[in-house]
């Protein structure tokens, strides 16, 4: 009788938190919802997201004029995974990069950070690239065992005006650039 008790209850306990985490909404994407509400309301200009294959393109044009080839892509409905070789002659190594179009909240999480460390370490590469045109939330990150390095939308826009100057016209009015 306890055991049936003691695993009633657990059995319950699993069974309502399955269904709050199925059936309640995504926290960032409400605050997102509200904060475009609050600023429609006020008459402020909202800006669109980038459409996907223009920054597939995109961010594929600024690795390659950064003196990158492209090995290996993967894409995704939110992001884009590229393997890619420097073609540099005295710096020839392998890069891992993650291009995160889409975010909850427009806003790159920790998680995503260290899912990019996990994947330069796991496939040994020289270095891990995260680039996106929204903000990076870096908080609680202090060290990490891989060398990352983390390109949001104000540094996107800066490699882009320097490298693929052409580019600007493209970007502007979009969210994050």
């Amino acid at each position: 009788m306890i055991f049936f008790v003691m695993f009633g209850g657990l059995f319950f306990g699993g069974v309502l938190i399955l269904l709050i985490a199925r059936f309640s909404p995504n926290a960032a994407s409400v605050r997102l919802a509200e904060q475009d509400r609050i600023d429609r309301a006020e008459g402020a200009e909202l800006y669109p997201r980038i459409p996907y294959e223009k920054f597939r393109h995109l961010v594929l044009d600024l690795l390659e004029s950064l003196g990158f080839h492209v090995a290996m892509e993967h894409a995704s409905r939110d992001e884009i995974d590229i393997i890619c070789k420097s073609t540099e002659p005295l710096r020839q190594a392998r890069f891992i990069v993650h291009a995160i179009h889409a975010a909850p909240g427009d806003v790159i999480d920790q998680s995503r950070i260290l899912r990019l460390q996990d994947a330069v370490m796991s496939e040994n590469a020289s270095r891990g690239l995260l680039i996106t045109p929204y903000p990076i939330d870096r908080r609680g990150l202090t060290t990490l065992e891989a060398d990352l390095e983390l390109i949001d939308g104000a540094k996107l826009r800066g490699l882009i005006e320097q490298y693929l100057p052409k580019k600007l016209d493209e970007i502007e009015g979009y969210r994050g650039f």
